[in-house]
Order: structure tokens, then sequence, then C-alpha cells
């Protein structure tokens, strides 16, 4: 594009090669898998909240979110206006059980509770839905490469890929979560940006925004319709988008992973809580760039690109000072090679920890299965390098990955939940359940004109319902298998009632007092967040 000078091209550079120069000093303290998986436990729980902010605003939002927003305004933010609710179960549940449970990979807790089928299955459903999706968050950056350039975008993937992984290879979890940090600042000002040169280039102003935004209905963001064909209405985010993010950051390991290299369950809960206080602001911000998109493309006679991912990337280029652009587009690719670190990471960790380790090379030094570590990644980028020749055709990329994921994420939810819920249920049952899940979800779609986003509803009630009834046919579990996998022994309400007699019963006290503030702090939130948008939606409709 011609308004990408050569001043822009090299800030874009030079940024690049000092976030790959950063991840790499962090990568010269890795001795151990902990320290490359997990970082070695020390990360304060604020850096994991903004490297998860920062992986939600990365490549896959900064293209996907506008072009929502252009094509249907603040819709989609039903998909998630249930975060902060389902960072309450987060916080209440799964948080206290994994982080006490001292493990790399969330699936061994199902091999402690179940046996090692269902950690295989599961770890294995995981690698395929992360793998697949991986593919989809190269493509992003590629995309933006490919628009800034002129390049072709097969090209620009392969570029990408080799700086991706070779990041990816020299870091570790340490240097994702530190460099995130970085990207998170870096994007949103580049998103702010980006609304305040829109914004002074319309003749009204903000007045012409929100004319415009209310006579074409983009700010009719609850739709209280009750057809389950309807993608976004208010019920299809409420149920199917709580299950969704519940599944996505409590039992996708390359969410949770991050939680887990935290020194505390506390400073866990931290990290969870800046998600869900932000992200539906965040969010809002990015579909907002979208509406002010519309109105600028209908006041200037202007035709929008074919594939609406284009459309932010084109106007950084075309409209941001010098020096500007470069910057912008560098945060976008290196917060892209910064999700794509974070999930090759939790890719290498599972393929190590849950197939390598167990089937392969049992009992090796902690050197060889670093070395290990590092092959795996490079396995998955290459995985991930194939299958984003195929990401274009997915459709606006934000909604291509939670697709993917909701053919999956509502079934091993209800695997785990059976596990820290359910004393009765045993091997038997959690398998059956999470096939059964898987199949429901892929039947209802095939044969049913329901909204994705009920797929991880579907999953998690047929997975908890067959797997229930399927262990009353068999032996219960043994009372070593329940042992710090129950919720009655780690939740924190009930952690301060078995410490009351103790020494550290104060201190438990404490910790439980303020996991119930934080969660009806969450709890407030999301009801001021729905009026907001009620009131916007009324006063547009008005």
């Amino acid at each position: 594009m011609e308004g990408f000078t050569l001043v822009d091209m090299t800030v874009l550079i030079v940024y690049i090669g000092l976030i790959a120069w950063i991840g790499s000093r962090f990568g010269k303290d890795q001795h151990s898998p902990e320290d490359y998986f997990l970082g070695g436990r020390k990360i304060p729980g604020w850096a994991i909240g903004l490297s998860v902010m920062a992986t939600q605003a990365s490549a896959i939002t900064f293209i996907g979110a506008p072009g929502w927003g252009f094509e249907g305004g603040l819709e989609r933010l039903v998909t998630f206006i249930n975060v902060p609710l389902a960072m309450i179960v987060l916080i209440m549940v799964f948080v206290p059980v994994f982080h006490r449970a001292g493990i790399y990979s969330i699936y061994e807790l199902l091999e402690r509770r179940f046996g090692p089928a269902t950690r295989t299955l599961s770890a294995l459903l995981f690698l395929i839905a992360r793998g697949l999706a991986t593919g989809v968050v190269l493509y992003a950056p590629a995309l933006v490469l490919s628009v800034v350039t002129g390049w072709s975008v097969n090209l620009t993937i392969i570029i990408m890929a080799v700086l991706a992984i070779s990041y990816t290879v020299l870091g570790g979890m340490s240097a994702v979560i530190w460099t995130d940090v970085i990207q998170m600042f870096v994007l949103w000002l580049g998103a702010l940006l980006s609304i305040f040169l829109l914004v002074t280039s319309l003749p009204g102003g903000w007045s012409d925004v929100f004319a415009f935004g209310a006579q074409s209905g983009m700010f009719n963001a609850i739709d209280l319709s009750l057809d389950p064909s309807v993608t976004y209405s208010l019920w299809a985010g409420l149920l199917g988008g709580f299950f969704l993010h519940v599944a996505y950051f409590g039992t996708d390991q390359s969410q949770i992973q991050r939680v887990l290299s935290s020194p505390s369950v506390l400073d866990a809960q931290r990290s969870l809580l800046i998600g869900g206080y932000l992200l539906i602001p965040q969010m809002l911000l990015f579909l907002f760039i979208g509406v002010i998109l519309a109105t600028y493309y209908q006041q200037h006679g202007l035709t929008p690109p074919e594939d609406l991912n284009e459309l932010l990337p084109r106007y950084v280029v075309n409209a941001f000072p010098t020096g500007m652009a470069g910057l912008v587009i560098a945060g976008v690719f290196a917060a892209a090679m910064s999700s794509l670190d974070s999930a090759l990471n939790s890719l290498s960790a599972v393929t190590v920890r849950d197939f390598y380790s167990r089937y392969i090379k049992q009992d090796a030094s902690d050197s060889h299965y670093l070395k290990a570590s590092r092959l795996a990644t490079v396995f998955w980028g290459l995985y991930a390098t194939l299958f984003a020749f195929f990401a274009g055709n997915l459709g606006p990329v934000i909604e291509a990955v939670n697709q993917i994921g909701s053919w999956f994420y509502g079934a091993l939810l209800g695997t785990f939940l059976l596990a820290i819920f359910s004393h009765r249920s045993n091997a038997r049952g959690a398998v059956t359940g999470l096939i059964a899940g898987m199949l429901a979800v892929w039947s209802v779609s095939s044969l049913l004109d329901v909204s994705w986003l009920y797929n991880n509803t579907i999953g998690v009630v047929v997975s908890v319902s067959v797997g229930y009834l399927v262990s009353l046919t068999s032996t219960a579990p043994r009372p070593e298998q329940l042992s710090h996998v129950i919720i009655e022994e780690t939740a924190p309400d009930m952690q301060a009632i078995l410490a009351a007699r103790s020494a550290n019963a104060p201190k438990i006290g404490r910790e439980a007092r303020l996991t119930r503030r934080r969660c009806i702090g969450l709890f407030v939130w999301f009801v001021v967040m729905l009026g907001l948008l009620a009131l916007l939606q009324g006063w547009a409709n008005g």
C-alpha cells in the first residue's frame, strides 16, 4: 500500500526485533519444563491478567471485531456480555482446583479422577481444536502484512510462521506474558488513535456516528428473540456464550496455563478479575471502531473491501501519520506472535506432558523434556501453518476461532464438571459423556437451524447427563480418586471451614471472604454493562 512508508516499515522491523529480543532474554533462563511452560510459577497475577487481555486484543480482535461492527453494529457484543459471570465460576471453582493440584496440564486432573483414557482423549481433543484455531490466529497477521505490502497472503503466512515459531522456541511462558504486557498498551493506543482520526475526519464528529448508528440499527445489541436460530440473541449470548467462555478460559490449556503460572490462588484469581472487568469494554471499543468505519464509508461513498477483515488495516495504513501506522501494524504483528507463542507453548505442553512423557519416553531428564518441548513447538507451528492456508475461507477470523472451539468446548467442560462436582461419576461415564456431547453438537449443527453459540450449552448438558447416567451402571470411584479434586475440598469457603481449627484459619478465612467480594463485584459489573447497553439501545430507538 502506498500509505505505508519506509519510516513505517523501519518502525515495524525495529519493534518486532525488540519484542523478539525481549522474549529471547527470558528464554535463556529456562532449565526445566516448569520454567518453559509455567515461568517457574513466579509470575504476578496482574501481569497474567494483562497477558490474557492482550491475547483477546490480538490480531484476531484487531482485525475481526471492526469487521463485525461494520457489518452488524454492536449485536455481537452479547457473545461477550457473559464474561463476568464466567469469571465468577472460574474464580470460585476452577482456579482453586487446578492451582492446588500443582499440575502442568489440566488434563492431568482428569487422569487422577477418571484414569488415563479420559485424560488422553481430552488432551487429544484439545490438540485438534487448538491446533486448528492456531492456524486462524496465524492467518490474521499474515493478512495484515499482505494488505500492507501487496504480497500474496500465502507468502506472508510463511514469513509470519517462521518468525512466530522462532520466537516461541526461544521464549517460554515468561516471555509470553511479559511481552503481552507491552502489546496490550500498544494495541489500545492503536485502537484509540483509530477512533480519534476517524471521528475527526467526519464533518459532524461524534454526532454523525451516533446519528448513523441509530438510523442503521447498529446500537441494537440486545435481541430478546426466543428463536434459537437467531445467532446473536441475548439468550444465545447468556446461555451459549457463558458456557463458551467458562470452557475457553477454564478448560483450554492455552488460557489456563497462564493462570497456573501464578504463585498463589489469589494471584490466579486476580488475573481473571482483569479480564472479567475489561473484556467487555475492550470488545465494545473494537466493535465501535467498526460502527465509525461504517459511518466513514457511507459519508465518503466508499466501497468496502470484499473481506471485512481488511477494513481496519487498510484504514491504518492510509490514514495514520507516518511512523504511527508502522507502530500500530507492528503492535498487531507482535501481539499476534504473542498469541501464537502462548498457543504453541500450550500445545507443546500437552504433547510432552500428556503423551510423550507417558507413552514414549518416561523418567527422562528435565533437559531432555525441555528439548522435546521445543521440538513439539516446531511441529505445531508447521501444523498451524498448513491450516492457515485455508483459514481465509472461514469468514471473519474472530468468529472462525470461536466456532472451531464450540465443536469441542462444551463436551470438555462437561467432563471437568463431572470430575469436580460429582462423587458418583467414573471413567466409563466420563468418556461416554464426552463422546456423546460432541456427537450431539455435530448432530444439532447438521440437522437443525440453531445458533452456533448454543453448541456449547448442548455439549455441556449432554456430556454431564449421559456421563452421570452411564456412571451409575458401573462401580463408584475410590475415595483416593476424589481427593483434592472434588469441589468440597478445594472451594475457598470449604477450605476456610476445614481450616477452622488450624493455625492457618484466619488467613484462609480472609481468602474466602476476598473471593466472595470479588465475585459479587463481577456480578454487579455484569448488571451495569447490560444496563448500559439497554439504555443505549433505548435511546437509539427512541
